[in-house]
């Protein structure tokens, strides 16, 4: 246990360790170097004990200073001990020799530390200044002085400016630098529960707020009153509109080329050097299908196209069944639907209806261009006004009672008024549908949600042989008893007399009819060996036209003749749907299963010149020309829309209707007898010249 201190002690102690360093030999000794320093130091030196030395110094000092101590401390306690026994053998006896109570003395230096002088090695300062400070204008005018005295031819001197220990070039002021901000993608899991939770919260914590003055808004749901805000607003009109336009020049941003190649703004250079005639298609766009069809694998095919007669940027689509095999795979009758597309928003049609059985054709009024005409495959027609919002009802209705056919409507088209039934009202003409029933039913629109309707023609079928082309098969012998009346698969008005229209049968014969002659027709002929599907006027002549049917030909016929002028043949494949093209008078396209072919009878009448193949795993369907003529609308099997254009394609001639007659002439050279037919019906153009095109 250590002993406590006393003061008087501590102060021997000091007293002591003076006394030993006044006495020691170094600080009795005083050198001539010394003396210049002494009278160098401040009086604060001279008044106080400084002794310049290291902390090594220091440290060595100490521990000299303690053996010191400790031998005169063995020598102090070594001459009492001799004294007190001196006194003891004195007196005789003398109590134990106790302890010398002097403590043992604790050296304490004071060290006294002083920051030495600042010795500057190499300094450079900064060569540059900023421009906007007074030392940065001195900098500036010290150039300028320096550039004119070297101005002269004898003192001028080469010099080069140069970045010098810059890791860039300081093309800024160094003001405005700052370091870059580095970005880290993290990524965070949230769980539907804590989705849940949070929104959950923030109903319990924010109800609602006030909103033009007592009304409440509640926030986590965005109603009003009880009514959803969303929904409300998504029901206005002006809403609608302006989310169409918008949507309009998003996708504007994205086929603004292929929409100029649209509407024919960038046509072939008539001057070009280098032309190739390929008769290729090019895609432009792909309209998607409906994805709204609740039964597993059914499939929406395109089975109409209608483009609006007004405005050639709009037209109409029909989704449902196209082929009857198809129809007997899916588990029930699948829903069908109407598009309406416009070509400034190819993502998103702009108008959808739906019906809860496949729609099969459809057509716009020539007249009244925003009234649309719907078949149905249960045998309902229905007429729509397109400028009218979706969720509008129908315009018109057909009834059972006037149209009692349940079989699909396969064809519709409008027909111009011959009777003044509704005065003042001329937009609203009749129009003429189709049945596979074998029924032609002539509706009228009146003053009424339904349309007034009654039956015009009922076609049976045909028990002898017919005008046209021989059939190959025999005749039955034993009549089929089941189904007396023939499927209408097609119907087309005549370019030129307004009240006759022609139809198509599953038997491969024409009806021409007309419409002031109802429940008889005037002419029948044998036109295919099996179903007739498809039928397209010239647009440079009226008695010409052209047929195509599942017997894997295509017949071009001339009103007079009995027997097709030219029959084309390529693949062993039925051919859906083939018209006449609205550019060349010499040139048609036609559709089978997975190809679309373009033929020149210029050129060959055994191939077509080009056959296009896109998407061959999907069956084609049917296919529409737009107005200019040099784009192509296809439909597929699965639903999909194909929006193709004509590339490379032979000038139109400037006498149509004189290249189209010697194309015929040339390609009727090896059959005399029909080329002199052919002579002798005279010219077969339109009275007045020119061209014309019906609607498809």
């Amino acid at each position: 246990m250590s002993r406590p201190l006393n003061k008087d002690y501590r102060a021997a102690d000091f007293q002591q360790l003076s006394q030993l360093i006044r006495n020691h030999p170094l600080m009795k000794t005083t050198t001539s170097e010394q003396l210049p320093m002494q009278t160098l130091r401040s009086p604060e030196y001279r008044t106080k004990c400084v002794m310049r030395a290291s902390l090594d110094d220091i440290a060595l000092g100490i521990n000299l200073f303690k053996l010191q101590l400790g031998g005169d401390r063995d020598r102090d306690s070594d001459r009492e001990r001799e004294r007190d026994t001196a006194k003891a053998e004195t007196v005789g006896f003398a109590p134990a020799a106790r302890k010398s109570a002097k403590p043992t003395a604790t050296p304490f230096i004071k060290v006294l530390l002083r920051k030495t002088p600042l010795v500057v090695l190499f300094e450079r300062p900064s060569m540059t200044a900023e421009a906007d400070s007074e030392e940065g204008r001195q900098v500036l005018a010290d150039n300028r002085r320096y550039e004119q005295l070297l101005a002269g031819t004898d003192k001028s001197r080469r010099t080069v400016d140069s970045e010098t220990q810059t890791i860039s070039t300081l093309l800024k002021s160094r003001l405005v630098n700052t370091e870059r901000l580095r970005t880290d993608q993290v990524a965070s899991y949230v769980s539907n529960f804590e989705m849940f939770d949070t929104y959950k919260d923030l109903e319990a914590s924010t109800k609602s707020v006030q909103v033009q003055g007592d009304q409440q808004m509640e926030v986590t749901t965005y109603r009003v009153g009880g009514v959803d805000q969303f929904v409300a607003i998504n029901k206005l009109s002006s809403f609608r509109l302006a989310l169409m336009l918008t949507m309009r020049i998003l996708a504007s941003n994205v086929y603004e080329p292929e929409q100029r190649r649209f509407r024919n703004m960038t046509p072939p250079d008539p001057l070009a050097e280098d032309v190739k005639f390929r008769y290729r298609l090019r895609l432009l766009w792909r309209l998607s299908a409906p994805t709204s069809c609740p039964l597993p694998g059914a499939r929406q095919a395109v089975t109409g196209i209608s483009f609006c007669p007004s405005n050639g940027d709009i037209f109409a689509v029909s989704y449902g069944i196209y082929t009857h095999a198809q129809l007997g795979k899916q588990p029930g009758i699948s829903p069908g639907h109407v598009y309406v597309w416009n070509i400034k928003n190819p993502v998103n049609p702009e108008r959808c209806y739906n019906y809860a059985v496949p729609v099969v054709t459809l057509q716009f009024a020539p007249a009244a261009p925003q009234l649309l005409a719907i078949g149905l495959h249960n045998g309902d027609v229905q007429v729509r006004d397109i400028s009218q919002p979706e969720d509008q009802p129908p315009l018109a209705n057909s009834q059972r009672s006037s149209s009692p056919h349940f079989e699909p409507v396969t064809s519709i088209k409008w027909i111009q008024r011959t009777d003044g039934d509704v005065p003042g009202e001329p937009d609203l003409t009749p129009l003429l549908a189709a049945s596979q029933s074998g029924a032609i039913t002539k509706y009228q629109l009146i003053n009424s949600p339904h349309l007034l309707g009654f039956q015009h023609q009922y076609f049976e079928r045909a028990e002898a042989e017919l005008e046209g082309i021989p059939l190959q098969c025999q005749a039955q012998r034993v009549p089929l008893l089941a189904n007396r009346h023939v499927q209408c698969l097609e119907l087309v008005l005549d370019p030129l007399q307004t009240d006759f229209y022609y139809v198509l049968t599953d038997e491969g014969t024409m009806y021409k009819c007309s419409t002031n002659y109802p429940l008889q027709h005037l002419e029948q002929r044998q036109v295919h060996e099996t179903p007739a599907v498809c039928m397209d006027f010239s647009p440079w002549s009226p008695k010409l036209y052209l047929t195509c049917g599942s017997d894997w030909c295509i017949r071009i016929w001339l009103g007079g003749i009995l027997l097709p002028l030219i029959t084309l043949q390529h693949h062993l494949s039925p051919v859906h749907c083939a018209r006449w093209s609205r550019t060349h008078s010499t040139i048609l396209v036609s559709l089978s299963h997975s190809t679309i072919d373009i033929w020149d009878l210029r050129n060959s009448t055994l191939k077509p010149v080009s056959s296009t193949t896109i998407d061959a795993r999907i069956d084609y369907t049917t296919f529409c020309f737009s107005h200019c003529g040099r784009c192509l609308a296809v439909g597929n099997e699965a639903g999909n829309l194909l929006m193709l254009a004509f590339e490379d394609m032979p000038f139109p001639p400037h006498f149509q209707y004189r290249q189209l007659k010697r194309a015929l002439f040339k390609a009727l050279a090896l059959d005399p007898e029909l080329l002199q037919q052919v002579k002798s019906v005279g010219s077969f153009s339109y009275p007045e010249g020119g061209k014309h095109t019906a609607a498809q």
